[in-house]
């Protein structure tokens, strides 16, 4: 298997679930040939999956040094990496989270969250050697690099790119492209969960995680040169089944947990949506027509990766390793059980649920293994599904 010129990769948004992402990269290095491959010239992340696909970057000159880096980092994550545990710091920016919404004008002037995620910023500085994307680039090993984030000013989905000198930013509805030079704060915006974590700023602007306004999530992969385009995905298109017992008032956590859940899946599944049915008209017409002024229509073949399992209710079987505080807190919104177990899961950096996560990730990809080896090395994707089932 050659991979084949033009290939993107996209790893959306999902908090912890973002280990499965590496899992599933893992089982691509796998069946990559030996040597310093590197299947995919465009590499786009969201939120968590920004993590991954900046460290990609920084080791485009060999996927597989790259995924080994990724193992290391989430085969030894914790909690306490991510965001700050004791009991005074939940304290303190509970009450103020609470003063934020009650007080009006007379609340703090600094909107508060959640959570404290400053050690992710530290770790984001001392494991990713950001100045190496740019010489990557230059070497021919990547074309570009997109991490999306949300501005606050505006409202606009904004993909901050480092890439090659031809790529021109854009500008479409609600959406746009901006040049830069990648590092640790555009990591922090595009993972700033609304309340849960605080706002970034960047030069002139504050701005949130990249999926909550991300309308076109496939479009920066197009946007910065990719031609047909891996996706890897972390929850279920699906979604999931009504929990047994007696009805139930939703709980706060449940309400957080689906918000998060709409965030980092609607919006990617009703652009998949939407590609398949381009692709099946691109098919249907003259190929004459698509080469029409103003037209720009062509097909965009996508390969999802997605899980077979339920993210959400493998996170239950490791709630009991989270920080005391934490544990309390998220167990006191109800997020032990039902679908409240989502907002668990994204909360749940921890090593055995993110070992747990890769090995998931792994098998399911290699139980596709034929499907990517095909994809990857350029075929015609034809056989291929690209949505489970029940999405169709």
């Amino acid at each position: 298997m050659s991979p084949a010129a033009g290939t993107g990769l996209v790893l959306p948004g999902g908090g912890a679930r973002a280990a499965y992402q590496v899992g599933a990269l893992r089982a691509i290095a796998r069946l990559l040939p030996k040597g310093p491959t590197q299947p995919f010239q465009v590499i786009c992340g969201t939120s968590a999956g920004a993590i991954n696909a900046a460290m990609l970057a920084t080791r485009a000159n060999s996927f597989r040094c790259g995924v080994a880096r990724l193992l290391r980092l989430w085969r030894r994550i914790n909690v306490m990496d991510i965001y700050r545990t004791d009991v005074g710091t939940l304290a303190r920016h509970g009450a103020l989270l609470l003063a934020t919404l009650l007080g009006g004008s007379h609340g703090p002037r600094r909107t508060a969250s959640l959570l404290d995620n400053a050690p992710l910023g530290e770790l984001l500085r001392r494991d990713i050697d950001f100045q190496r994307i740019a010489a990557h680039i230059d070497a021919g090993h990547l074309r570009a690099l997109g991490i999306s984030a949300t501005s606050y000013g505006s409202g606009h989905a904004v993909t901050f790119y480092e890439g090659a000198a031809e790529i021109a930013p854009w500008q479409r509805v609600r959406r746009r492209g901006e040049r830069c030079r990648v590092d640790a704060g555009h990591l922090m915006a595009s993972t700033a969960i609304p309340l849960v974590f605080p706002a970034a700023r960047i030069g002139a602007d504050y701005y949130m995680d990249g999926s909550v306004r991300q309308i076109a999530p496939l479009a920066p992969a197009l946007h910065l040169g990719a031609t047909r385009i891996v996706v890897v995905a972390v929850g279920q298109f699906g979604g999931q089944p009504v929990a047994p017992g007696p009805l139930c008032y939703p709980s706060l956590g449940q309400t957080a947990g689906h918000a998060l859940s709409s965030i980092f899946l609607d919006n990617l599944a009703a652009d998949l949506e939407r590609l398949h049915k381009i692709n099946r008209l691109v098919g249907l017409a003259p190929p004459a027509s698509l080469d029409l002024p103003g037209i720009g229509v062509r097909r965009v073949d996508v390969l999802v990766l997605l899980p077979r399992r339920d993210l959400g209710a493998m996170a239950l079987a490791y709630a009991h390793r989270l920080p005391r505080a934490v544990h309390y807190l998220l167990r006191g919104q109800r997020s032990m059980r039902g679908t409240g177990v989502n907002l668990l899961s994204y909360l749940l950096f921890d090593r055995d649920y993110c070992r747990a996560l890769i090995r998931e990730g792994f098998a399911d990809a290699m139980a596709r293994r034929d499907e990517l080896v095909a994809f990857i090395g350029g075929e015609h994707r034809g056989y291929l599904p690209l949505f489970p089932p029940e999405f169709l």
